[in-house]
């Protein structure tokens, strides 16, 4: 048997759909795997971006979303830093350069070339429902705060989609997330399309109870 069968969180190719983990970011390329809905790179979270992101905390930071291609992406980041960190401290450098440099290494990955690109503050429980969204591809990751929680096929209960998540969930114990910093890519599903593997089943984590905040990065094909 493979040692990666062994992990209740990875699928073989016999799957109907499964989920690689990995500890390097060039092993992106499972996502396009037909039985593969997610990928997850599991790296550590820098603690330079921690400081950074809590030293601007308590600006307003509003919403940022914009269409975006990889020759346009620098230029639009530029003016998105300017107004979340209006001084462009120094330290933010590591921040908003990671925030390009994976951006951009997935929209070139995709082979689309251009996405919509978001990176917000979430003060409240979001989407706590268990569901599937609709795009081709998805980059993912929480830079501050806790991550998304996401379920591996055989804990789901694909039939209760949009009721509630105690139907949805069929074992509770199964329930995952992805870490701080940890960076995703996460396969949809689109409305009147035929595909081989259905959608992550996924969700926010909820937040509103113990105050926290997260700052999030997505890119949707």
């Amino acid at each position: 048997m493979s040692i990666l069968n062994a992990f209740p969180f990875f699928k073989s190719a016999k799957s109907a759909s499964g989920q690689f983990l990995s500890e390097d970011w060039a092993s992106r390329s499972e996502i396009l795997q037909e039985n593969i809905n997610l990928f997850c790179w599991r790296r550590p979270v820098k603690l330079e971006i921690t400081r950074y992101l809590e030293s601007i905390l308590s600006t307003q930071l509003k919403a940022i979303q914009f269409q975006v291609n990889r020759e346009t992406l620098h230029e639009k980041l530029n003016l998105a830093r300017a107004l979340w960190d209006k001084s462009e401290k120094l330290e933010g450098d590591i921040f908003w350069q990671d925030v390009e440099r994976i951006s951009s290494d997935f929209l070139k990955f995709s082979k689309d070339g251009s996405g919509v690109f978001h990176l917000k503050l979430v003060t409240n429980n979001a989407c706590t429902k268990f569901h599937v969204d609709g795009y081709r591809l998805r980059l993912f990751s929480t830079y501050y705060g806790p991550g998304t929680e996401w379920l591996p096929e055989d804990a789901v209960n694909r039939q209760a989609l949009g009721t509630t998540n105690e139907c949805i969930i069929a074992d509770p114990n199964r329930v995952q997330r992805m870490g701080t910093g940890h960076v995703g890519i996460l396969k949809g599903e689109l409305p009147g399309q035929l595909q081989s593997v259905k959608g992550i089943v996924h969700r926010s984590p909820e937040i509103s109870l113990t105050s926290e905040k997260r700052i999030i990065l997505r890119v949707d094909i």
